[in-house]
């Protein structure tokens, strides 16, 4: 018998019924995501136990785990078989992934984490994970990605260079809504990239991946989905949806020597795993490739998005993710100072020196190290990695720094003696890089969002041969007025982006529908709004009443984010400026032709009046100075500005009451 969709739910209570179709809809989403997962992402497993050491109690098989860490179907071997990574390993469906607890750890975040098999760094499998990105963990777009690289275990740096770096690197992460990238352990400069961000309020904003190795993760028995801790379906995780997730518990405590426990302020782990438990650096390919899907994921007008990495101290590894960084065209920082390998590639880019050599009849230059300079060198890798001469590490660390070092205009060294702070650095290195004209608008959107004018005067404008159109200038100057980059607007306007051509009805109509949330000017079109909405349910109402009886279905979308302004006319600014100016002063936009969502490139005639108003209504008072000083009409437009400060001042008491009584409400709810 087909079922009757009109027949109301088996609820006693509508408000419960709506809870459960919201938990209904919740578990479904994740079923999607789960299915997804391992339909998508698989993890490696050995399946042929040959044993490597003799413990009475758990043997050890060659891949490095215990029997009882290894599958059921798992077959074993004679002690004298022969044991490789092809033959003895299998692909299976992902068994690890969700969101991780970690036990008595005061954190404010639950990090996504997921397993993965070494298979998937490859080119043809790393894009599926756009779509987890994207689809199921919904990360907002970043503006730059930051690749941390440096030393683990072995991390002595001083006390001054790490707060230097975390203050630097803090600042770079939230100017640009930057996501990071490191190794995801609790120790060594990984520990001093989670710490900075779990010490910050900013913490959920700053995207922090991890890309690990799993055999070398400590206690990774308690990742596994069979230890997740059961779903509660009671009213408290009904009304908080992100509590009903799979959870593990995750125990932070001393790993083993050879191990590294996970770090509790990352965001999101990937453990990359290749079935064995003993080879180091099995996520380096895995990570290289993450990192320019990251990049091309975000790719505006066919440039990537930028991607700076940063040296602190380190190894090997670090030198060589140094070069392949940049030989992807992207830019290098290194800490000068902070010791081991950052110190040797400091050394080696400061004094080597540029020679022509002819290679197959062509002249070529290349970098070189005069003999002291070479001798004194060598002194410095046998400081601190005398233990790996036998594996050809000086001469290795030598070429790798020597290619380095004829990257000079993508690499830049920082001492914490710099009259500038590293964020200025990183900038600075992103802003040397050459391109086309896609290329230098994403600079300069990058130097706009961070807020350095000075770098972009130095960088971008003071070259002959960047020259920008009147519409990049107008595309800029839109950008920086909602960003309320003053300093920028100035540049701009020096540089000679014309204002009047500039101010049309559809830019102003784009700036005022981009109205930050907190500014009077919001303030006023959001009440606007909501009486007009209030009014046209009077009036429906009126005419019919609620259809077939039914409730709203939209009673928990205060729960919901907030979008902003969307589908603001110019007409509702006159209109609210009416209320502000209480009809001492007629708004040029309560012209009926601005009553409508059309708009065009008609031009005002006093374009840094409507621009002053604009900025007053923004709460942005340093831009509203800066267009008043060019109007045309200061002594009017002064007081109509003046007008407007005062009303909304004499209304900032009216909503922080509105704002305090929302919260108690909420508090109540909750």
């Amino acid at each position: 018998m087909k079922e009757d969709n009109n027949t109301p739910p088996p609820w006693d209570d509508e408000e419960e019924g709506e809870l459960w179709r919201s938990l209904s809809f919740h578990v479904s989403c994740w079923k999607t995501f789960e299915d997804w997962v391992k339909r998508n992402v698989n993890v490696r497993e050995c399946i042929k136990f040959v044993k490597k050491k003799d413990n009475k109690d758990n043997p050890i098989c060659k891949c490095g785990n215990k029997r009882n860490d290894h599958i059921p179907r798992t077959v074993e071997q004679p002690p004298d078989s022969k044991w490789d990574q092809k033959s003895c390993t299998t692909l299976i469906e992902n068994n690890s992934f969700g969101k991780i607890n970690f036990s008595g750890v005061d954190t404010n975040t639950q990090p996504q984490y997921m397993r993965v098999a070494v298979d998937n760094g490859h080119s043809n499998t790393i894009k599926k994970m756009e779509r987890l990105f994207t689809e199921f963990w919904k990360l907002n777009e970043p503006d730059l990605l930051i690749s941390v690289t440096g030393g683990a275990k072995s991390f002595n740096v001083s006390h001054d260079i790490c707060v230097s770096f975390q203050q630097g690197l803090l600042s770079a992460a939230k100017s640009t809504n930057a996501w990071l990238i490191t190794g995801g352990q609790n120790c060594g400069v990984m520990k001093l990239v989670g710490d900075v961000i779990g010490r910050s309020i900013f913490t959920s904003k700053i995207c922090t991946i991890g890309v690990g190795n799993w055999g070398k993760t400590w206690r990774r028995e308690m990742l596994l989905n069979r230890n997740r801790i059961p779903i509660e379906t009671d009213e408290e995780s009904l009304l908080h949806p992100q509590s009903r997730e799979p959870i593990v518990n995750y125990t932070l405590d001393a790993p083993a020597k050879g191990y590294a426990a996970l770090d509790p302020n990352h965001t999101h782990h990937f453990l990359v795993d290749d079935g064995t438990a003993e080879k180091e650096g099995i996520e380096i390919e895995f990570r290289g490739e993450l990192e320019n899907l990251i990049c091309n994921m975000f790719t505006k007008d066919g440039v990537s998005l930028p991607m700076v990495c940063i040296m602190i101290e380190g190894g090997m590894q670090s030198i060589d993710q140094a070069v392949s960084t940049l030989r992807k065209g992207n830019t290098l920082v290194v800490l000068k100072g902070s010791g081991r390998a950052s110190d040797i590639l400091c050394y080696g880019f400061e004094h080597s020196i540029e020679v022509e050599t002819v290679e197959d009849g062509e002249k070529k230059k290349v970098r070189m190290l005069t003999e002291p300079c070479r001798k004194e060198m060598i002194k410095l890798i046998d400081k601190d990695f005398s233990k790996y001469r036998a594996q050809g590490i000086v001469e290795k660390m030598i070429t790798a720094v020597l290619e380095i070092s004829m990257y000079r205009e993508t690499v830049t060294v920082f001492s914490i003696y710099n009259p500038e702070p590293l964020d200025f650095y990183i900038l600075s290195s992103l802003m040397q890089s050459s391109g086309n004209s896609a290329t230098r608008m994403r600079q300069m959107r990058l130097a706009i969002t961070w807020g350095h004018a000075r770098v972009a005067k130095e960088f971008i404008f003071s070259r002959k041969e960047y020259k920008f159109s009147s519409d990049e200038l107008n595309s800029l100057l839109l950008f920086s007025i909602i960003k309320q980059r003053t300093a920028f607007v100035k540049l701009l306007i020096d540089y000679g982006a014309d204002v009047r051509a500039f101010v049309t009805q559809t830019h102003l109509t784009r700036l005022y529908n981009e109205l930050r949330s907190s500014t009077g000017g919001y303030r006023l079109l959001q009440e606007k709004r909501k009486k007009e909405k209030i009014e046209r349910g009077k009036n429906t109402k009126s005419e019919g009443g609620l259809q077939n009886g039914r409730k709203n279905k939209n009673r928990f979308s205060i729960r919901r984010k907030d979008k902003g302004l969307r589908g603001v006319m110019l007409s509702d600014v006159g209109s609210i400026m009416g209320t502000v100016m209480q009809g001492s002063y007629k708004s040029i936009f309560c012209d009926p032709k601005y009553n409508e969502r059309a708009q065009g490139d008609e031009t005002f005639e006093n374009p840094f009046d409507i621009l002053t108003m604009y900025s007053a209504l923004a709460d942005c008072q340093p831009m509203a100075l800066l267009f008043w000083e060019n109007c045309k009409t200061p002594m009017a437009t002064g007081l109509v500005a003046h007008k407007i400060y005062m009303f909304l001042d004499k209304m900032e008491g009216k909503w922080a009451r509105m704002d305090e009584e929302m919260t108690e409400k909420l508090e109540n709810a909750a």
